[in-house]
């Protein structure tokens, strides 16, 4: 799978920080005929710009329990197609539907205030929203 190399220089800061914490891949650079990197590399990476070719490669050989369980998750939420995004896109169209425009000028104050409460909660879904489609395209997840 590739990656960038921003992507590389902060899986590899990461693992590098957290020596502890299995990630069943390996970054490769194919600058270098597919060299795998090493976790200190990152300081070279990051400083010499003609490195920009990335890929990770899946490394199964020793899997812990953490690593299992953030894979099947991610496969049980492409096989039953429920994620966080699919979740919060529901919750702002539902409270979309419920706040009603003409209430804006209610004279009932509690009429008034719910419908307000409800459109600042389509709001802050969509907010949300917003951000986690952001993050997905920044990051190519």
């Amino acid at each position: 799978m590739k990656i960038s190399r921003k992507l590389a220089i902060k899986i590899l800061k990461y693992l590098n920080k957290n020596k502890d914490f299995y990630f069943p891949f390996s970054v490769i650079c194919r600058e270098y005929k597919n060299f795998e990197t090493e976790l200190k590399d990152w300081k070279v990476i990051s400083t010499d710009k003609k490195l920009k070719s990335f890929e990770l490669r899946e490394n199964l050989q020793n899997l812990h329990k953490e690593t299992v369980d953030l894979m099947a998750k991610g496969f049980i939420e492409k096989i039953t197609g429920k994620s966080l995004e699919k979740y919060i896109s529901k919750l702002a169209k539902d409270y979309r539907k419920e706040w009603k425009e003409e209430l804006w000028e209610s004279e009932d104050i509690e009429e008034f205030g719910l419908n307000e409460f409800i459109g600042g909660k389509a709001d802050a879904y969509e907010d949300c929203l917003d951000l986690i489609k952001e993050y997905s395209l920044k990051y190519k997840i």
